[in-house]
């Protein structure tokens, strides 16, 4: 097994139509792979995707015509059924348009034969491998980004991000919902849109010197919705850094408390008229 970029090539399949370009590649792979690499051929893309369907493979060698269009749309095939295994063109014909046109469609690489030999060979598996990792690496982290971006989105607390001055970037639904400012009205305001005025100013003061010296803020806040009615949070403000360490925005994430806040005022109003009928008939008898 041939091991590049911790990823072990054992099985290459070739898609050619001549039984010469199967041999020439053998011959090539067993340089490159110390005969560890085992080749396995086919003769159209049809066949190749019933073979792929029975049994995975490290590495696709598609032998490219000029003028064939059914390579490309093997590999655009590929990619939409959700394979990510590399792929190479092998070809004599270097035309930069039909590279483009493969690398477009998933390709990982465009081979010219007739510059092949044991040692370039094992060259250009390297880099088609290195391509694949670093490719499968960046989906990886744009499918994080998405998977972040929906659990962000779809929260029932209320997510804000501002700037480093304290200027709001984004909102997030449960945000509008709640306080009745759309995303656009909000955006390129500050928090101070929900200042309810119930806070002392040192209370605002403590809130931007925490965050502002990079640590967190925890605390309980009443804010005010666009139609005036207050709301109680449960707020939570991080400072987010740059690789360098340099703070460059703040989320703050707030938990709705205000029915928490409704019942517990209405347990001790409960709690206050038993007091006071006990007392009242205590001091009746």
């Amino acid at each position: 097994t041939l091991v590049i970029s911790e990823v072990a090539i054992g099985m290459v399949l070739l898609v050619a139509a001549g039984e010469a370009d199967s041999a020439y590649v053998g011959e090539l792979l067993a340089h490159a792979g110390d005969g560890q690499v085992h080749l396995d051929h086919v003769r159209t893309p049809d066949e190749a995707l019933a073979r792929l369907r029975q049994a995975a493979c490290d590495l696709l060698l598609c032998d490219y015509k000029p003028g064939d269009g059914t390579i490309l749309r093997f590999v655009y095939r590929l990619r939409q059924s959700g394979s990510h295994v590399p792929v190479s063109c092998l070809s004599d014909h270097v035309n930069p348009a039909r590279v483009a046109e493969a690398i477009q469609a998933g390709a990982s690489d465009w081979v010219q034969v007739s510059a092949l030999n044991a040692l370039s060979f094992s060259r250009i598996i390297r880099y088609t491998i290195d391509m694949y990792c670093k490719e499968r690496q960046r989906q990886k982290a744009e499918d994080m980004v998405r998977k972040l971006w929906r659990a962000v989105e779809q929260s029932a607390d209320l997510v804000v991000v501002t700037d480093r001055a304290g200027v709001i970037e984004y909102v997030n639904p449960s945000f509008e919902a709640l306080t009745g400012y759309s995303r656009e009205e909000a955006v390129g305001r500050t928090p101070r849109i929900l200042k309810s005025g119930n806070h002392p100013a040192e209370y605002y003061q403590q809130l931007w010197q925490t965050v502002i010296a990079g640590q967190v803020f925890r605390g309980v806040m009443m804010n005010r919705k666009k139609n005036g009615d207050t709301f109680f949070v449960e707020k939570t403000v991080t400072p987010l850094r740059d690789p360098d360490g340099k703070i460059t925005r703040f989320i703050s994430n707030d938990h709705d408390m205000t029915e928490r806040r409704r019942l517990e005022s209405q347990l001790q109003q409960t709690q206050r008229m038993d007091a006071i009928g006990r007392l009242a008939g205590g001091v009746a008898h």
